[in-house]
């Protein structure tokens, strides 16, 4: 027998070897994705995620429904807005914080960083995203009087994105999705929300450019980026079995976000601001202290 036939056969044993080894893998249906903008700098010092997204992978694995919950709306049962949950990585605990907020049994956390956005636009090759309104924000920190504030530079700068696509990668894409003051309203992309607006169209256009990746080198590196660089709770064994699963499904694969009713009114919004501080701090609530309400809508809106 040659070479080359042992090699084959050794690799045909392989392949089944690890998928039957998989094949009984749970795959996890429903995701934390938490964004990480860690500051350390003369004008800001957070650990907080401002960034906090409830990820649903449907049965048929055949569709992800997005939902993204305001950073200050108030966890009660420790009494601190949820953008301050997430602490060293204890995964447990915070899976069943959110499990308790969401009613969804949270199976596995992704916590992206600023530099991972960064880092991820660049393999592959930079992101479009569109904007219905441009996005200006003159309170910008400026880098340059945070690296050196004897340097005469301004505290703050100007950004700009005019409204229609803009190309995002590692030199703007921080801006993009940092900035909250460009105007008080919230189709402008000012204020949270606006920014939480923003921001699901930066995952949508993220996704979609991504499971449309049919480049080898590209999927590889990615992959390759996810376990190395992005904290998060997954084995190799539920990464492969869930891939496997969604791969035939690629060419219909779709992505459904679905925008949570928030504002001032307690009779219309899910997720409301209500008139009296809570710790005398501006917050968000739900009608109830057990979050009733957000869970219906979320169990709702979901296509099991």
């Amino acid at each position: 027998m040659t070479k080359i036939k042992i090699l084959l056969i050794f690799f045909v044993y392989f392949i089944i070897i690890f998928y039957l080894s998989i094949k009984n893998i749970t795959v996890p249906q429903n995701y934390l994705i938490l964004g990480l903008d860690p500051r350390n700098d003369l004008l800001e010092k957070t650990q907080t995620t401002d960034t906090i997204i409830y990820a649903h992978l449907s049965s048929k694995f055949d569709n992800v429904t997005l939902f993204s919950l305001p950073r200050d709306l108030w966890y009660w049962d420790k009494s601190k807005k949820i953008n301050q949950i997430y602490e060293n990585n204890v995964f447990p605990d915070i899976q069943k914080s959110f499990s308790q907020i969401l009613g969804q049994n949270i199976d596995k956390t992704i916590v992206i960083t600023t530099q991972n956005l960064k880092d991820i636009v660049d393999i592959i090759g930079g992101v479009d995203v569109f904007l219905d309104n441009e996005l200006k924000d003159s309170q910008y920190p400026n880098q340059a009087y945070i690296d050196n504030p004897k340097s005469g530079a301004p505290i703050y700068k100007t950004i700009y994105y005019p409204a229609g696509i803009n190309h995002l990668d590692s030199g703007n894409i921080t801006e993009f999705v940092r900035s909250r003051k460009s105007s008080e309203l919230v189709a402008s992309g000012g204020t949270d929300l606006g920014r939480i607006a923003r921001q699901q169209k930066l995952f949508e256009a993220l996704f979609a450019k991504i499971i449309k990746i049919r480049n080898p080198n590209t999927l590889l590196n990615l992959y390759s980026y996810f376990n190395k660089n992005i904290i998060h709770n997954f084995t190799n064994k539920e990464m492969f079995a869930t891939s496997i699963k969604i791969f035939p499904k690629l060419n219909i694969f779709k992505l459904q976000k679905i925008t949570i009713p928030t504002g001032e009114n307690p009779k219309t919004d899910i997720i409301y601001h209500p008139v009296k501080f809570i710790n005398k701090q501006w917050v968000f609530i739900t009608s109830t202290p057990d979050y009733q309400t957000l869970k219906n809508f979320i169990s709702k809106s979901l296509l099991y």
